[in-house]
C-alpha cells in the first residue's frame, strides 16, 4: 500500500485540528481548561497545607552486639508510628524513606539476660528521625524486650519429620536425611537440659518418582534460638525394575524317615526390586514351598506353594505356578538283629 494516502490523511487531520484550535469554540475550550488546572492547583495547595495523619514505618537496628552474645528472639525490623503534620511534610515522609533508628546494645543491656527498650526510649529514638513539627500520636510496639545468652549452646541432632509416599514404580531407597545433621540450640540451661533432638517442621510429599531435595525450617522451641534455623532435606528415591529368578522349592518340617520329591523342583519368580539392588538380589534371598503337614493335608498328589520368605524391598512377587505335584517317600531301614 502506498504511503501517500496515509500521509495525506495525517496532513488533513493536522489542518482540521489547527482550524478547530484557533476557532472561537477552540479558544473557549482552552480557556476553560486553564481555569480547571488553576482551580485544581489551588485546591491541592490548600489541601496539603492542612494537618494530616499518616502511619509510617521507621526501621530499627540493634548495633554493637558482643560476639559471644546470641539473641533468643528476632529484633523487630521496624516500628509503626501514627504521626500528624502539615500535608507537605507528610508527603515528604511518603516520598523519602525514614532513616533507621540505631539502638546501642550496651545502653539497654540489663547485664543479666535481656535488652529492654522502654516506651520512653522508643519515643525518644523516633523523634530524632522525624521533623520537629511532627507529632507522634501512637506507635507499636510500645516497648521491646529481647532475651539473650552468652552460653555456648547445645548441639543436638536434627530429625526430619514428614509424610512421604512414592509412586507404585518407585521406592525410598535409603533413610531421609538432613544437611547439616545437627544444630546448636541456645537458651537457659533449665530449658536445654531436656532437649536431646530437634525436629523439622512437618513436610508432605506424595507420589514422588525421584529423589527430592528441599529446604525445611526446624521446629522452633519457645525461649530458644536454633542456629541454623533451616536444613536441607534429601529423600532418596529410585525406580523399581523387574527381576526374574528360578527358585528351588523347599518343603519344611519333614519328619525323620521321610523324603519328598516335587515336580517341578524349581519355580520361576518375577518381582519388582529397586534398581540399586537388582544385581545383588539372588535366588537364595527367597524361600518358596510348603510344610510336610501342609502337603499331607491336601487331596491327591498336588499341593499349594507360597512365598514364605523374601527381601523386604521386593514388590509384586508372582510365581509361575501356585501348586506342584509331589511324592512322599517313606525310607525303610533294616532293623539290626542282636546276636
Amino acid at each position: 500500500m502506498s504511503k501517500t494516502p496515509l500521509r495525506s490523511r495525517i496532513n488533513i487531520f493536522i489542518r482540521n485540528a489547527k482550524s478547530a484550535w484557533y476557532s472561537p469554540q477552540g479558544k473557549e475550550i482552552f480557556t476553560f481548561f486553564c481555569f480547571v488546572v488553576l482551580a485544581a492547583g489551588i485546591w491541592l495547595i490548600l489541601s496539603i497545607s492542612d494537618n494530616r495523619e499518616r502511619t509510617i514505618q521507621i526501621p530499627i537496628e540493634l548495633t554493637d552486639i558482643p560476639e559471644e552474645t546470641v539473641l533468643l528472639q528476632d529484633m523487630p525490623s521496624h516500628i509503626e508510628a501514627r504521626i500528624r503534620d502539615k500535608g507537605p511534610v507528610i508527603l515528604g515522609y511518603n516520598l523519602k524513606n525514614t532513616p533507621p533508628i540505631k539502638i546501642d546494645f550496651d545502653r539497654h543491656d540489663n547485664n543479666k539476660d535481656a535488652i529492654i527498650i522502654s516506651n520512653n526510649s522508643l519515643v525518644e529514638y523516633a523523634r530524632k528521625q522525624l521533623k520537629a513539627t511532627t507529632s507522634i500520636l501512637a506507635f507499636t510496639p510500645d516497648s521491646i524486650r529481647i532475651n539473650y545468652t552468652n552460653d555456648h549452646g547445645k548441639r543436638v541432632p536434627v530429625i526430619p519429620h514428614g509424610h512421604i509416599t512414592t509412586s507404585p514404580h518407585s521406592t525410598i531407597s535409603d533413610s531421609t536425611y538432613a544437611i547439616p545433621d545437627s544444630v546448636v540450640i541456645y537458651g537457659k540451661a533449665t530449658t536445654l537440659k531436656d532437649i536431646d533432638c530437634i525436629y523439622t517442621e512437618e513436610f508432605v510429599f506424595n507420589d514422588i518418582t525421584e529423589t527430592v531435595r528441599t529446604t525445611v525450617a526446624v521446629k522452633p522451641v519457645a525461649g530458644t534460638r536454633i542456629i541454623p534455623d533451616s536444613v536441607a532435606i534429601t529423600i532418596p528415591v529410585e525406580e523399581y525394575t523387574t527381576k526374574t529368578l528360578s527358585i528351588p522349592i523347599a518343603i519344611g518340617e519333614i519328619p525323620d524317615g521321610y523324603s519328598v520329591m516335587t515336580f517341578p523342583s524349581h519355580v520361576t519368580v518375577t518381582c519388582l526390586v529397586p534398581v540399586s539392588k537388582y544385581a545383588n538380589t539372588v535366588s537364595e534371598d527367597f524361600l518358596i514351598g510348603n510344610t510336610f503337614d501342609g502337603l499331607q493335608n491336601t487331596l491327591g498328589s498336588y499341593g499349594a506353594i507360597e512365598v514364605t520368605h523374601a527381601p523386604d524391598y521386593a514388590r509384586n512377587i508372582m510365581l509361575s505356578q501356585d501348586s506342584i505335584e509331589y511324592i512322599i517317600n517313606e525310607n525303610t531301614t533294616p532293623i539290626a538283629v542282636q546276636q
